[in-house]
């Protein structure tokens, strides 16, 4: 499978190759995208550092963190670099896998209106 090292490379691996609606038939594009991510975990503070996107789908995106985990429903903020520039993307955690020395996420859009591939393409 091939895979997308910045977001204009996984734009046009999505234009190729296209995105499904139906859940069970979205394909996932594995990623290698290194950016910086902060998170409001609310009462608990904040969490802050470097993350790597590493995989996209019309559902959501899963993204390695750097060193501290963040909680499920915590809303997390991205930047993404795309070319010469920097993407911001913000999304829900929906699932949260503590590895040894970083943590995998699971992330979804805060609404319908608000998809993440939107938001990475839309600027």
């Amino acid at each position: 499978m091939e895979e997308a090292h910045d977001l204009l490379e996984l734009k046009e691996l999505i234009s190729r190759l296209g995105l499904k609606d139906d859940r069970r038939q979205s394909p996932r594009y594995n990623v290698s995208i290194a950016g910086n991510y902060h998170a409001d975990q609310g009462k608990t503070g904040s969490a802050q550092g470097r993350c790597w996107l590493i995989d996209v789908s019309k559902e959501g995106i899963s993204v390695k963190l750097s060193d501290s985990c963040v909680k499920a429903g915590s809303i997390l903020h991205l930047e993404l670099p795309m070319g010469s520039r920097t993407v911001g993307v913000s999304a829900r955690v929906v699932h949260v896998q503590a590895e040894e020395e970083c943590c995998i996420v699971g992330l979804k859009a805060t609404s319908p209106g608000n998809d993440i591939l939107r938001q990475i393409f839309s600027n």
